[in-house]
């Protein structure tokens, strides 16, 4: 199975590849990531974010559902710090999303989640047929504002960034935490 995400990493056009790579700097940069820090990608796909950081001396443990894409069968046995989500959870069912949410929470609850979602609005949509794509990414089925919703209802909100109008990116703590 073709990993289409790392094929935008790497795309012939120079800005979707610079698109993609900047929007993976802006959620390290928001992560604020130490050296000692366990990191899960999770949805690391071919793993563009995981082999980064490793390369960058980090932890780094890639978790995805596709066979041979990750290094974990069980992203739960692990007790990460940071965990990113970067364009995964908008092909995820609703309740799915609710209930990583609180495995992560039993794996760490003083982890942070950094996640990048695609906004979908007008502007996006017109960009994607601009490059001869649909509208609308079919496996997409769950709404940044199903996504949103969510998320607070479980995590606090730390910092957003609106990338451009068509990524949502953020740093989420565990309401519970006690920092």
């Amino acid at each position: 199975m073709v990993d289409e995400l790392r094929a935008t990493y790497l795309h012939k056009n120079p800005l979707l590849r610079w698109f993609f790579r900047t929007k993976i700097n802006l959620a390290v940069k928001l992560a604020n990531l130490k050296k000692d820090d366990v990191i899960l990608d999770f949805g690391c796909g071919a793993g563009w974010l995981k082999n980064k950081l490793k390369k960058q001396g980090f932890e780094v443990c890639g978790y995805d559902k596709t066979a041979g894409q990750g290094d974990l069968d069980d992203y739960t046995k692990i007790k990460p710090g940071k965990i990113f989500a970067m364009d995964v959870f908008e092909h995820i069912p609703k309740d799915e999303i609710k209930k990583i949410i609180l495995n992560f929470k039993k794996m760490n609850p003083d982890f942070e989640l950094i996640t990048a979602i695609p906004t979908e609005n007008l502007v996006s949509r017109k960009i994607r047929k601009l490059m001869g794509k649909n509208e609308r990414v079919s496996d997409h089925i769950t709404t940044l504002k199903e996504i949103l919703a969510i998320l607070n209802s479980e995590l606090r909100l730390v910092r957003k960034i609106n990338f451009l109008s068509v990524s949502w990116i953020g740093k989420f703590k565990n309401i519970e935490t006690r920092r």
